[in-house]
């Protein structure tokens, strides 16, 4: 895949992503809040764990992109899911999709940014090789992921 075509893809799907999260503005307060399983989030702790991570992309991933920054620091995941669960207890359900995706269009912004010369242009991230195209895929990968266990939990919720 050409760089200017995994830059398309890649903006396409966090452009997507914001009119899923949207699309959840529908979901009762009762399935936004209840977890998905037991000992597991619920919606409002997992869309509100995209915000902090977002945020760690556009603060400490993109400015190397650009070169603005050299050195790659590894976020504390434990500790900023912690941070992002509890926050997202605490706000309403509107409050959670406007962060949310205010927090994607300035990554999108900001992706937008990267020349697409970039996306085939590798990184080291701890112990791991991989091209920013990979990077963003893996992220990509990550929100697919909840966003399935959202509809597979939010299927089974309606039906009671």
């Amino acid at each position: 895949m050409s760089a200017i075509d995994s830059k398309k893809l890649i903006l396409n799907h966090y452009e997507k992503s914001i009119q899923y999260i949207e699309s959840l503005k529908r979901v009762s307060d009762d399935c936004w809040l209840t977890p998905i399983e037991e000992n597991k989030w619920s919606v409002c702790e997992i869309v509100g764990h995209l915000v902090p991570w977002d945020n760690f992309v556009l603060e400490n991933r993109l400015p190397y992109l650009l070169n603005l920054k050299q050195e790659l620091e590894s976020p504390n995941v434990k500790e900023l899911n912690q941070i992002a669960a509890l926050e997202s207890r605490n706000i309403t359900k509107d409050e959670g999709i406007k962060k949310f995706r205010l927090t994607r269009i300035k990554l999108v912004n900001e992706i937008t940014k990267v020349p697409a010369s970039q996306f085939n242009r590798e990184m080291n991230i701890g112990t791991s090789i991989l091209t920013i195209t990979e990077y963003f895929k893996g992220l990509i990968e990550h929100d697919l992921h909840h966003f399935q266990q959202i509809d597979e939990f939010l299927n089974k919720c309606n039906k009671y």
